[in-house]
């Protein structure tokens, strides 16, 4: 599909639907997903007109912070803007795997034998202002990428440090990463000390390649500088469908279509993205007032599943929700996570607790409306090959709760409801976001099901926090949040150490465990490449042992449910590009309204 309707429907990804219908409970055990039996497209029999604006509704109650380079931002509201005019370069196929997979701008394959991955770009591709694209702005992102003065995060020195040469650049040793070998400006090869199976889904060595950077655009600003410079924050330029034209900083972006994308001009007039607070989402969508929902809130599906001016498609999405722990913080200058923190949950029986504790189904159930359930783990049921179904995650069970904190020493000796351990309550402080209408009602639901085994959990500052502030503080390891909920977008990679690893900033909770990093370091065995059924095995030993260590604890998993205004012709959420790639057309000058 391309890129440009992934961010506007917010796609997920394709999965095997079983189990029960919305509005029946799940299994205990948390290793099915909901059937909602929802289409994966939708097609107006009306006929299609010439032009139109989209109007793209960004739902979201803070300001996006307009940090548009792929390398640079954090949150997902950039990223959603963005991938309207910045695309990968790859393609995918249903397993998302890229290697060998034609139509895209760039098409990538491996050498096992001379431990090369090799690129070959489209010949004739443009960046929006007409100057060509190809294997010079490859090199240019990993230049940045690697640099000492990258301020970004998405720098991995097990993963691009297989890169040769690059650990000598990373180092300011080098001026050049030795290990780009230019074939031309559309071929390049990149040698590695090994290859890993990574690869295949546009992980190891590619991770962040995918989404390249204009270096004849970019190069005269200083790479600490990148992130505020005008050409990210204001004048962005674009190698997607659509070229910014003006932004109104945090609350809108105006785009056209860029006249030199390589699948040819689209065939809308502009595209118009404006920010929508949560409370008015379902009114806006009542009243037609936009065509496409970005950051959606889902506990709002009752109110507007109905509305006779939409159609719903949808399937399970790349996403889970977990609580985590603050453990430690991260030491910068070793670029390494050290889990120091002095706080009770530095025990895994603690953890547990606390897990065991929560009854996610009852809030799936009573907040979801069954488009979310219980997760058993921190992979998606989408990814077919390394979804572990015999995985139980952490089910609601209160009584194993209270026995493992009696294990860790803690038990109420003074009857005050409250456990205690050398004379000192368990008091722990909780945060999450206040960004839907359904945020504070969970809160409270987690504090109660925390109550009532005996620990006095309080909301950091009284309060939900703004999202902003909320993943400042939770990146910077505030010492007031001992616990969080939060969510992660699974990438399609599927490669744990980008959020797991103690030497990535990611890795929120500071979790650092050598057997963690062990079983993470399986996954990437060469062996992966000729092996298929290798990767996925490595990955569930590595996933069975990180859920029963308790660090980022999975809470829900969700369906992607995408409402499209019947006044656009056409609408996917197919997962392989071959079979998503369309032109946004519509049946009507304006989105329609609901009549019911």
């Amino acid at each position: 599909m391309n890129k440009f309707m992934k961010a506007s429907i917010m796609l997920g990804v394709l999965g095997m639907l079983i189990s029960c219908g919305p509005g029946k409970s799940r299994s205990e055990k948390g290793g099915e997903t909901t059937s909602l039996n929802f289409p994966m497209e939708y097609t107006s029999d009306q006929k299609a007109i010439e032009g139109g604006e989209l109007k793209v509704a960004l739902v979201t109650n803070s300001p996006f912070k307009g940090i548009f380079s792929p390398l640079h931002y954090q949150e997902a509201p950039d990223g959603d803007i963005m991938n309207y005019f910045n695309e990968e370069i790859f393609w995918k196929n249903d397993d998302f795997e890229i290697v060998g997979k034609e139509g895209g701008m760039a098409t990538v394959t491996l050498d096992e034998k001379n431990k090369t991955i090799n690129i070959k770009f489209r010949e004739g591709l443009k960046w929006s202002d007409g100057a060509p694209l190809g294997v010079d702005d490859f090199i240019y992102t990993y230049e940045v990428l690697g640099s000492p003065d990258y301020t970004g995060v998405r720098y991995s020195p097990e993963d691009h440090g297989t890169i040769i040469g690059m650990k000598e650049y990373h180092e300011g040793k080098a001026k050049t990463i030795s290990g780009f070998e230019k074939v031309s400006d559309t071929e390049l090869k990149i040698h590695v000390s090994e290859l890993s199976p990574k690869l295949i889904t546009g992980g190891g060595a590619l991770t962040s390649g995918g989404s390249i950077l204009p270096k004849h655009y970019l190069s005269d600003v200083a790479i600490k500088d990148l992130a505020s410079s005008d050409k990210v924050r204001k004048n962005p330029i674009s190698n997607g469908r659509f070229v910014v034209k003006s932004i109104v900083p945090g609350e809108s972006v105006e785009l056209v279509p860029n006249e030199n994308y390589y699948l040819g001009k689209p065939k809308l007039d502009k595209v118009v993205i404006k920010t929508l607070g949560t409370q008015l989402q379902a009114t806006a969508m009542k009243n037609g007032e936009f065509h496409v929902y970005l950051e959606l809130d889902q506990s709002l599906y009752e109110k507007f599943k109905d509305f006779d001016n939409l159609s719903l498609i949808g399937r399970p999405d790349l996403y889970y929700q977990y609580l985590g722990f603050n453990l430690g913080h991260y030491d910068k200058e070793k670029g390494v996570s050290i889990q120091d923190r002095k706080t009770p949950l530095q025990d895994v029986k603690v953890r547990q607790a606390m897990a065991y504790a929560l009854n996610v189904d009852e809030i799936a159930q009573a907040f979801y409306g069954g488009i979310r359930q219980r997760a058993n783990g921190v992979t998606p049921p989408v990814f077919k090959k390394y979804y572990n179904s015999s995985l139980e995650g952490y089910p609601y069970n209160p009584e194993k709760a209270k026995q493992l904190l009696a294990e860790a020493g803690y038990k109420d000796t003074d009857g005050d409801g409250i456990v205690d351990k050398d004379g000192k309550n368990l008091k722990l402080h909780f945060t999450t976001m206040n960004g839907s209408e359904v945020a504070e009602p969970i809160a409270q639901q987690m504090l109660q099901n925390w109550k009532e085994i005996g620990v006095d959990v309080e909301l950091t500052n009284g309060r939900l926090l703004d999202f902003n502030l909320f993943y400042d503080k939770i990146q910077a390891n505030d010492d007031d949040i001992d616990m969080y909920m939060a969510a992660w977008g699974v990438g399609s990679s599927l490669d744990p150490a980008q959020s797991k690893s103690k030497y990535v900033e990611f890795n929120m909770t500071r979790y650092a465990n050598d057997e963690n990093e062990r079983l993470m370091n399986a996954i990437s065995d060469p062996k992966g490449i000729s092996d298929p059924n290798y990767k996925a095995e490595a990955y569930k030993k590595w996933e069975e042992y990180f859920v029963s260590q308790a660090v980022e604890v999975p809470l829900m998993f969700r369906y992607i449910v995408v409402p499209i205004n019947k006044g656009i012709k056409y609408a996917n959420v197919f997962i392989d590009d071959s079979k998503a790639i369309y032109d946004t057309q519509f049946v009507t000058p304006l989105p329609v309204k609901a009549s019911n």
